[in-house]
């Protein structure tokens, strides 16, 4: 189904990784309020991706529902059936994921056109709520969707900002689960998020109020130049998006109250799966993750440490969260044995930190 008018860059590996999976004899591309007799004829069995964040696992080639009913595939997660976490899409294509639920909102459909004719007037959104209503889940067919990280609060963030803050800006703020558990949590906070998602910032102005929608480093600046000042500000998995990372944090420094402290989390690019990836020549931007199609700049612990004192903040301290580990770490940890001493040890510390959160102030 066609999304907004600019196709994100993402998008294009996800519709590669469909027509690999599926073998399409044709692809059309639909927007909801098509007329559906034109939208579905040309073939007998549609496979309708409704979301390209979601990715198919496995070949998807051949399967079709049952005669008269539609059909969902069962959502996966990246938790394998051993516990361990795919953090890449070599990991998920080799582990096949860990089974869930179908999902309340799927997002791929299978249907025969048979099975569902459009009725007079009916346009495409119409018909696919129908097909939608009538679906089963296919147990042997597999898709991955990742959810929005942004809709659940992060305790490894919230905590870290001060209990004496007054005026919190949350850059990048998404769904602003994470602030407004900051605001419930101190008493007279006030919030402002910062968001260049439209549809996100509805959510979040919903639960922390004030949320203005653009570029988080044009907003700074504006911000700013008003004479707007915060004593606190968050960074969750932003500045790895933004095209000058220092840039970005030196305007928070300028809308930044005497001692003031900013928390700021990226994904670490040294993680063992996307050095594993590398070495066998992968590198797949996949919807999420460590491999974020998104992602315009990678940081490392010295990395974000020179960007943080380039852009005039003084860093309290830096630390290397897990998270789960991903599979066959241990075997692919004893891969640098042979290493000199001290190097193994920086690596293997490395090796096995999800993202770096970094803790500075206002210098």
């Amino acid at each position: 189904m066609a999304g907004a008018p600019a196709r994100a860059y993402g998008d294009f590996f996800s519709r590669l990784r469909w027509r690999r999976a599926v073998l399409p004899a044709f692809e059309r591309e639909v927007t909801t309020s098509a007329p559906a007799d034109a939208a579905f004829t040309g073939a007998d069995l549609w496979i309708v991706v409704l979301e390209l964040a979601a990715l198919p696992v496995g070949s998807w080639h051949g399967r079709a529902p049952e005669r008269g009913r539609a059909a969902v595939p069962v959502l996966v997660s990246s938790w394998n059936a051993d516990q361990t976490a795919s953090q890449t899409i070599r990991e998920l294509e080799s582990s096949g994921g860990c089974a869930g639920e179908a999902g309340s909102c799927p997002p791929v459909l299978l249907f025969r056109a048979a099975d569902f004719r459009p009725s007079p007037g009916e346009s495409a959104a119409q018909l696919l709520a129908r097909v939608e209503s009538s679906a089963s889940t296919l147990s042997d067919l597999f898709a991955f969707a990742p959810g929005d990280p942004s809709s659940a609060e992060r305790p490894e963030l919230s905590s870290r900002i001060p209990s004496s803050a007054r005026r919190l800006l949350d850059a990048g703020c998404g769904s602003g689960a994470t602030s407004a558990a900051i605001r419930a949590r101190i008493p007279g906070l006030a919030v402002t998020g910062l968001e260049i998602d439209p549809t996100a910032a509805k959510r979040a102005q919903a639960r922390i109020g004030r949320v203005l929608v653009g570029d988080a480093g044009e907003l700074l600046v504006s911000l700013a130049a008003a004479g707007e000042r915060f004593d606190a500000f968050l960074f969750g998995d932003v500045l790895e998006h933004t095209a000058d990372p220092v840039a970005v944090l030196a305007a928070a420094r300028h809308a930044a109250t005497p001692g003031a402290t900013l928390v700021a989390s990226v994904p670490n690019v040294a993680h063992l799966s996307v050095v594993r990836d590398l070495l066998v020549g992968r590198f797949d931007p996949a919807p999420a993750g460590l491999e974020d199609a998104g992602h315009l700049r990678w940081f490392t612990r010295d990395f974000l440490t020179q960007c943080l004192e380039e852009a005039g903040w003084a860093v309290d301290r830096i630390e290397g969260t897990e998270g789960a580990a991903p599979p066959d770490a241990e075997a692919f940890r004893r891969f640098f044995s042979g290493w000199p001493a001290a190097e193994a040890d920086s690596a293997l510390r490395s090796l096995g930190v999800y993202q770096w959160i970094a803790v500075a102030r206002a210098a």
